[in-house]
């Protein structure tokens, strides 16, 4: 029977604990979930803003590779462009190149006639006068 007597004794002891502890540290304990509420709200709202930043970094991400990606075929195409204008350019040149031995008479020519004390002017309007005949 002794052993009946003291387990409601025991059973109210926690109870009692609980009350003491609700008295000593009950307003302290409020103020500390009151804060914890609050800071879990604040995490809550960063970790949505920064689910929504990481969201747009993606978009941004995206549209900056399709830009280069697009950037890159118009570099390429324009390096074709230039490089099919360089052979063209080049084959002209290849095919209009003037003939050594011509190139090398007009210049006697043109050392003769300023030998002579013709001025350059002239040297070139008979040059162009003989090269139309």
């Amino acid at each position: 029977m002794a052993t009946a007597k003291k387990s409601p004794q025991l059973g109210e002891q926690p109870q009692e604990v609980e009350r003491i502890r609700d008295i000593i540290f009950g307003s302290q304990m409020r103020t500390y979930e009151e804060q914890f509420q609050v800071f879990r709200r604040d995490v809550e709202r960063l970790q949505g803003e920064i689910d929504h930043l990481n969201e747009k970094l993606t978009e941004q991400e995206e549209f900056h590779n399709k830009k280069m990606q697009a950037l890159q075929r118009e570099m390429r195409n324009a390096t074709e462009h230039l490089r099919d204008e360089l052979h063209e350019t080049a084959q002209k040149l290849g095919d209009e190149k003037v003939d050594k031995e011509v190139l090398g008479d007009l210049l006697i020519e043109l050392g003769n006639h300023l030998k002579a004390g013709g001025s350059l002017v002239n040297a070139f309007k008979d040059l162009l006068a003989s090269k139309e005949d």
